[in-house]
C-alpha cells in the first residue's frame, strides 16, 4: 500500500481378512467299513467380526507465525537496538532495504535481540524488515517495517524518527525526531498524521484519559473521539482529503465542550505511483530461496511460483534465478 506518514514525519487403514480353509481327502478301502455316525459336532463359534478400522487423523499443521517488531531504539548517531518475537529457535536476520545489517537466533520463548553497531546505520531513510529461518521450512519475512530516519551527523539537535509502520492502517511512533518530543499544547499531543494511496486519514496522539478529541481539516470538522484510559486516542475520519496542501486542527474538549487545549499545523498529501490493492504484499529474497519455497510458504503449493513469477517479470529473467535483496510483490490468489 502506498502510503506517506506524516510522521514526525495448512491415511485410513483398510484390513483385509482372508480366511484360509482346510479340504479333508480319505482314500476308500475295496471293502466295505461301517463307519458308525458320528455325533455332530456343535457349531464352531462364529468368530467375531473386526472392528472397522478407525481412519487415521492426518497430524494438524503446525502454523508458522510471522516475525514482528517490539523495541525499536535508534540513536542519532545511528546505532540502534532492535528486538521481537519470532518462533521459538529462529534464526533472525535483519534487513536493511534487502540488505543483512545483523543476524542472531530467538529464544525458547520466541523472544530475539539484536544490535546494530559496526557500522551504524548511515544518515537518512531507513525501511528494516526482519526475517526468520526455520530448518526445513520457507524464509518468513515480517509484514511489519520499522521506518527510520537517522539525522545528518552534522545535525546535532534532532533525533532519529522511528516508526512501526504495518501492512495496513496506521504507523506506530515509537521516537519523535525532536527532543522536545511531538507537537503538544497542554496535554494534548499529536503522534502521527498518516494517509492511504485513497486519501483515507489516521490520526493518533496523546492526551488526558477519557479526554475528548476533535479534529479538523481546513476549518471543517471531520472526526471526534474520546482518549482511552491509557490517554492514547485515534482517529479515522470517514471522508478522504483531497491532493494538495491542508491545515489540520485539534482541540482537547474541556467538561463544557469548549476547546482548553488546541494544536495547529499544516500538512501536504502527495500522490504517488498508483498500486494495485492485490500487490500489498512484499518479501525481500534472502541468500537460499527459490520461488518454489517461497510460494510453498505464502501460497501452500509450490506450483504457485508461477504467480509470483508472473508478477514480477521485470525482475526476474529466469525462475530459477532469483537474488537476495530483490524485493517481490506477492499477489492474492483465490
Amino acid at each position: 500500500m502506498s502510503r506517506t506518514v506524516f510522521g514526525l514525519v495448512a491415511a485410513g487403514a483398510v484390513i483385509l481378512a482372508i480366511a484360509s480353509g482346510a479340504v479333508w481327502y480319505a482314500k476308500m478301502h475295496d471293502r466295505s467299513v461301517v463307519v458308525p455316525a458320528a455325533t455332530p459336532s456343535p457349531p464352531a463359534a462364529l468368530a467375531a467380526a473386526p472392528e472397522p478400522a478407525k481412519p487415521v487423523e492426518p497430524a494438524p499443521t503446525t502454523a508458522v507465525m510471522a516475525p514482528s517488531f517490539d523495541v525499536a531504539r535508534i540513536g542519532r548517531d545511528g546505532h540502534a537496538v532492535i528486538a521481537g518475537r519470532a518462533a521459538a529457535g529462529a534464526k533472525i536476520v535483519l534487513l536493511d532495504g534487502g540488505k543483512e545489517i545483523a543476524h542472531g537466533e530467538a529464544d525458547a520463548h520466541g523472544e530475539w535481540v539484536l544490535l546494530v553497531q559496526d557500522p551504524p546505520l548511515s544518515p537518512g531513510q531507513h525501511e528494516l524488515r526482519v526475517v526468520q529461518h526455520i530448518e526445513g521450512r520457507a524464509p518468513v519475512t515480517s509484514e511489519q517495517a520499522v521506518v527510520a530516519v537517522v539525522p545528518e551527523r552534522s545535525n546535532t539537535t534532532d533525533e532519529t524518527l522511528v516508526m512501526i509502520a504495518p501492512p495496513g492502517g496506521a504507523t506506530t511512533l515509537i521516537q519523535p525526531p525532536s527532543p522536545a518530543g511531538v507537537p503538544k499544547a497542554s496535554d494534548l499531543a499529536l503522534s502521527t498524521l498518516d494517509y492511504d494511496e485513497h486519501g483515507r486519514v489516521t490520526i493518533s496522539g496523546q492526551a488526558a484519559a477519557a479526554a475528548a478529541v476533535r479534529a479538523y481539516i481546513d476549518g471543517k470538522m471531520i472526526a471526534e473521539g474520546s482518549a482511552g484510559s491509557d490517554g492514547h486516542w485515534r482517529l479515522a475520519p470517514s471522508d478522504p482529503i483531497e491532493p494538495g496542501k491542508h491545515t489540520l486542527r485539534l482541540d482537547r474538549l474541556g467538561s463544557d465542550g469548549k476547546p482548553v487545549a488546541r494544536l495547529e499545523m499544516p500538512f501536504e498529501r502527495l500522490v504517488g505511483a498508483p498500486v494495485e490493492a492485490e500487490r500489498n504484499r512484499r518479501l525481500i529474497v534472502v541468500k537460499g530461496d527459490n520461488l518454489w519455497n517461497i510460494a510453498r510458504a505464502h501460497y501452500g503449493e509450490g506450483w504457485q511460483y508461477t504467480v509470483i513469477f508472473n508478477a514480477n517479470k521485470d525482475q526476474i529473467r529466469d525462475p530459477n534465478l532469483i537474488y537476495p535483496g530483490q524485493v517481490f510483490s506477492l499477489p492474492k490468489v483465490n
